[in-house]
């Protein structure tokens, strides 16, 4: 299933180049709008950029999937392999275009964190539980006629919650003196994270047979 995802994107790159270029063009605007930019909204801007560029990335999972294609993977693998498969690939996707987000933004506009690890640490977290939101609703938004509309009306309530920890902890280590319940984010990152997840696993198998 992995190797079908990754296909899919080589054969069809449009949208990873749609994401990327997004991603550059965000991380400028911000540099132009704003070069002398503080750390804390130089953090703000990096989690609003993050969100869009999963619109258009991780978001697009299900959505491209035709009534053919589901009866298709519903004769190769089964419910779990799928959601799975497409959660991973989702995962790599994220963090990979989160470091490439850091990388832009820090290049343009400096690096303002203080302890980079426990940032990077926060972002991967985030980008996880993010992206398994994401790929979750895309099935269902793909379900309905307009799952276009559908994708951020279901998907930016869910998420926030996920967002609003991972802008708390990379606060934290904006500061020169790590505060240790920094920790404690990154442990109730990992433990979203890991409910979506489950109920990933859980609601996709009746929305598959449907």
């Amino acid at each position: 299933m992995l190797k079908a995802e990754l296909a899919m994107d080589i054969r069809k790159p449009a949208v990873l180049g749609a994401g990327g270029l997004q991603l550059l063009a965000t991380g400028l605007l911000c540099y132009l709008g704003n070069p002398l930019i503080q750390p804390k909204v130089w953090n703000s801007l990096y989690w609003i950029s993050m969100i869009f560029v999963t619109l258009q990335v991780v978001g697009k999972s299900f959505m491209q999937v035709n009534r053919g294609r589901w009866i298709y993977l519903n004769q190769l693998a089964s419910p779990l392999a799928v959601i799975f498969a497409k959660t991973l690939y989702g995962w790599l996707l994220m963090i990979l275009l989160g470091l490439a987000n850091l990388l832009v933004f820090a290049v343009l506009m400096d690096f303002p964190v203080a302890h980079s690890t426990v940032y990077i640490g926060a972002v991967v977290l985030s980008s996880m539980g993010i992206s398994t939101v994401f790929t979750l609703i895309s099935a269902i938004a793909g379900k309905t006629t307009q799952p276009g509309f559908m994708l951020p009306v279901m998907s930016l309530p869910v998420v926030l919650p996920i967002v609003l920890v991972g802008i708390k902890g990379s606060v934290k280590c904006l500061n020169p003196v790590l505060v240790s319940s920094v920790y404690t984010d990154l442990l109730l990152l990992a433990a979203l994270t890991l409910l979506v997840l489950v109920l990933t696993a859980v609601l996709f198998t009746p929305l598959w047979r449907e």
